[in-house]
């Protein structure tokens, strides 16, 4: 991952002037040719859309990192003999299998 790659896709949030307009964009550079992915809107100036870009980055990299670790915390899980429990198959005991004294109980619960 090259070091402007702030994403789990390879892509990154930044800013981009066009005119008198600052775009915050989220630009793909895959193979050398930048294209944008995304436009979160127009600024007037560039602190505005920068901190704009920043916060994009920041929330994008939340979602990336918590989509990593909660795959390698299940996996983790699984290893160690914690991982989800398959659901049980519907079980109806063999009333002939209850003992007496528990049969009307067992009936009851049906």
């Amino acid at each position: 991952m090259a070091y402007r790659n702030y994403t789990a896709d390879g892509t990154y949030w930044t800013v981009r002037k066009r005119g008198r307009v600052f775009w915050v964009a989220r630009i793909d550079n895959a193979g050398g040719n930048y294209h944008w992915v995304e436009v979160w809107g127009g600024y007037e100036n560039a602190g505005s859309a920068g901190g704009a870009a920043a916060h994009l980055a920041y929330l994008q990299a939340k979602r990336d990192a918590a989509t990593q670790l909660r795959g390698t915390l299940h996996v983790a899980l699984e290893q160690i003999g914690l991982g989800p429990m398959p659901t049980p198959a519907p079980f109806k005991p063999d009333p002939a299998q209850i003992p007496a004294e528990d049969q009307e109980e067992a009936i009851d619960d049906e």
